[in-house]
């Protein structure tokens, strides 16, 4: 980054620094009315994080080239009904990881006053390593709690052309909202599964995918904070 700020001065061109950051979470639980005494069972929960640091270089006034890193961490865990009915407990939790980098060039194609509207290709790579899974149960006899690897591990390559409108709050700030709805993608992803009892580093399946359409919702998603189609970034101009 020192690198490429230094040749963007010594250029006299202008640089930008922005990214996004991301959190959700979700909770609740479910009442079982019926039963006698009545019992809760938690809902699934999901709790997740990200950010992305994107640096980006002015070619000119309508042409502009960058490139994000991102990383999300996050964890999904359910919970077993049978368990919670019998007045005990048991869930497992799965995390997941995900570490992404996106290349892009964008060209401005139009102006409305603060609004620049633009179309951004973008290149991602994007890795989702073999994580973990925390089991926790009284249900049975003994207690359970262990930790065991993650069952899949995944690679994405995907190329898309995405719409968005960049608005300039002041010579120094400006936000960027991308409309997924509207972009195109291709996504090439392998996911390799390790389901060998005796061997938990033996690879038992490869499968891989390919997708093409509308609406480019792929791993380069991950890089930025979602709302709905759209998502949201904030820049910082020197």
């Amino acid at each position: 980054m020192l690198a490429f700020a230094g040749l963007a001065m010594a250029a006299n061109a202008q640089l930008i620094l922005g990214g996004s950051l991301q959190f959700n979470n979700q909770s609740g639980k479910s009442t079982n009315e019926v039963a006698n005494p009545t019992y809760n069972v938690p809902a699934t929960k999901t709790m997740g994080f990200g950010f992305a640091p994107t640096i980006s270089y002015v070619l000119n006034d309508n042409m502009q080239v960058g490139i994000s890193i991102g990383m999300s961490m996050g964890s999904t865990t359910t919970y077993s009904a049978p368990a919670y009915a019998g007045g005990k407990e048991e869930w497992v939790k799965r995390s997941i990881n995900v570490y992404a980098v996106a290349p892009y060039f964008r060209y401005y194609f139009a102006q409305a006053g603060n609004f620049n509207f633009f179309c951004e290709a973008a290149l991602v790579f994007a890795m989702n390593p073999r994580t973990k899974t925390h089991t926790y149960s009284t249900f049975g006899a003994t207690e359970v709690n262990t930790d065991t690897k993650g069952a899949l591990s995944a690679t994405t390559l995907g190329l898309s052309i995405t719409p968005g409108v960049n608005y300039k709050f002041s010579d120094n700030w400006s936000a960027d909202c991308y409309i997924d709805l509207a972009g195109i993608a291709f996504q090439h992803t392998v996911v390799k599964n390790f389901n060998d009892p005796t061997d938990a580093n033996k690879v038992t399946s490869t499968d891989v995918t390919n997708v093409f359409g509308l609406e480019a919702d792929m791993s380069a998603q991950d890089l930025n904070a979602h709302f709905g189609n759209f998502r949201i970034g904030i820049n910082y101009h020197f």
